[in-house]
């Protein structure tokens, strides 16, 4: 199950992702996948090629992720800090429903339904 801290907003009537949403269904993949490229990255997150890449190499620059180029594609690994990190995020959502706060991150349930457009 994942947790409830990847966060979304309306923007003209539709639910949008935020940022440190997308940043956080990133890390989440990365976590639990072993195809780890940025082209199944991209299309798992139903993100583009180039919105995928700048989150990533944002990931990298903090720290949280490693870049490994090889002849084929880039591949994506979360560092000891990325994974702490990630519980760390994961906790703190499990908490704010612990007291009923769920909703204080207009959170959304994480690939509960994958077809929805974000």
């Amino acid at each position: 199950m994942y947790s409830q801290s990847a966060c979304e907003h309306l923007y003209d009537g539709k639910k949008k992702r935020t940022e440190f949403g997308q940043l956080f269904q990133i890390l989440e993949y990365i976590w639990s996948s072993d195809d780890t490229k940025i082209s199944s990255i991209s299309r798992s997150n139903n993100m583009s090629h180039d919105a995928a890449t700048r989150n990533c190499e944002k990931l990298v620059s903090l720290g949280l992720v490693t870049r490994e180029v090889t002849y084929d594609a880039k591949r994506y690994r979360l560092t000891s800090e990325g994974r702490s990190f990630l519980n760390d995020c994961r906790n703190f959502g499990d908490i704010l429903c612990r007291y009923n706060m769920c909703h204080a991150l207009y959170c959304w349930q994480k690939r509960q339904n994958p077809e929805q457009d974000f």
